[in-house]
């Protein structure tokens, strides 16, 4: 159905195909356990039992949304096409003008969306039917197809990021199902954006201004160290928000890849290795989220900024083994372990209490050595 219309496999139209999947969903998950507002949640709770379990809790809700997540995506937009090409339900034709909706008949989900503007339609060859399909299409086979039936463009410009909320509504479920969703997205939305702030704020207060910049500085000052980097990060979230480097999905991804570039690499080896140093741990997360940025601004532009955009020195769109700026994270994570390894050898070993202190980590409080068997 969907290549008959123009379109692409739907687990096919990302450059590199299966390695960059592979890649995009490895940077996900270590994106995942890297974000600063997840890994608070476990200072939430009492014992180190409680810990596990949230953990184990969180890693399957997880699991259950990015697996259902495709599934989803996948629904919505076959609804979306089967709404505005009625031939798909019948299994007609979809060249046959009676396989099309007639625009007097677009269903008043479609009315009201149009009002937003993210949703549009334009009678191009004006015979008061909607042609949704791939324009851009290189099948010569379908293309003929098109030009037979007088189609002259794609009519329906459709944002993505209205998919989610405008899925119930393609799909008919009654209202409260739209408010269920409505209100997740919301809850979804303010829960993140506070432990965002909350971790950027203790991050730059705590430990970077008052443990490198400023040791003596005083309670006082240090507060206002906070409340003046929540302030900021709030502007800078404000200006992307209101100029996206992509569509909502593409975003996130590139959130978690830099998560993934440079967070979690020093949270694994800050757990699993206790000879690694600030000295390399510093200079892999540098070098991970500097590599990361350097690609992703290739494609997006410096700071997301339109027209500052430096593919040809890269060598293209997705030249790195056709990996795509959203799924680099992983590649990032990668030179920042190589990093952090080879500064960490050149460099003095951490001091010989805190290195006792990452062995204490791993041995919950309390726990002692079997002294029998079973």
């Amino acid at each position: 159905m969907v290549t008959e219309l123009g379109f692409g496999k739907y687990t096919t139209t990302t450059a590199g195909s299966t390695l960059n999947m592979f890649v995009y969903t490895v940077s996900l998950m270590i994106g995942t356990a890297g974000l600063p507002h997840v890994i608070m949640r476990f200072f939430t709770v009492p014992t180190v039992h409680a810990a596990r379990l949230s953990a184990g809790w969180a890693l399957i809700f997880i699991a259950l949304l990015y697996t259902t997540a495709p599934a989803v995506a996948a629904m919505a937009r076959y609804n979306l096409n089967a709404t505005v090409t009625p031939g798909i339900k019948a299994n007609a034709d979809l060249f046959l003008p009676e396989s099309n909706l007639k625009a007097e008949d677009r269903p008043d989900w479609m009315k009201r969306w149009e009002k937003t503007g993210l949703l549009k339609w334009e009678d191009k060859n004006a015979d008061g039917r909607i042609q949704y399909y791939n324009d851009k299409s290189k099948s010569a086979e379908f293309k003929a197809k098109a030009d037979a039936a007088g189609w002259k463009g794609n009519e329906l410009t459709v944002n993505a990021d209205i998919i989610v909320l405008a899925n119930p509504e393609i799909a008919l479920l009654p209202n409260w199902v739209i408010a269920l969703v409505a209100a997740g997205g919301l809850a979804a939305a303010l829960s993140t954006a506070a432990g965002l702030l909350m971790a950027i704020s203790a991050a730059i207060s705590h430990d970077l201004v008052k443990n490198v910049f400023a040791p003596n500085i005083s309670e006082k000052g240090e507060l206002l160290a906070g409340k003046i980097s929540m302030a900021v990060a709030i502007v800078i979230s404000g200006y992307l928000g209101l100029n996206p480097p992509g569509f909502a999905a593409g975003t996130v991804a590139l959130a978690f890849g830099i998560a993934a570039s440079s967070l979690f690499p020093a949270i694994m080896m800050g757990i699993f290795s206790k000879k690694m140093n600030k000295d390399g741990a510093m200079a892999g997360m540098l070098a991970g989220l500097f590599i990361t940025l350097f690609y992703v601004f290739a494609h997006k532009g410096i700071f997301f900024i339109k027209g500052t955009e430096y593919l040809d020195l890269i060598g293209g769109a997705n030249s790195f083994f056709g990996i795509t700026p959203e799924a680099f994270g992983a590649v990032g994570a990668l030179f920042n372990f190589i990093v952090a390894f080879l500064v960490d050898k050149v460099t003095k070993e951490p001091p010989e209490h805190i290195q006792h202190l990452v062995e204490s980590v791993r041995v919950p409080r309390g726990a002692k050595a079997v002294d029998g068997a079973h």
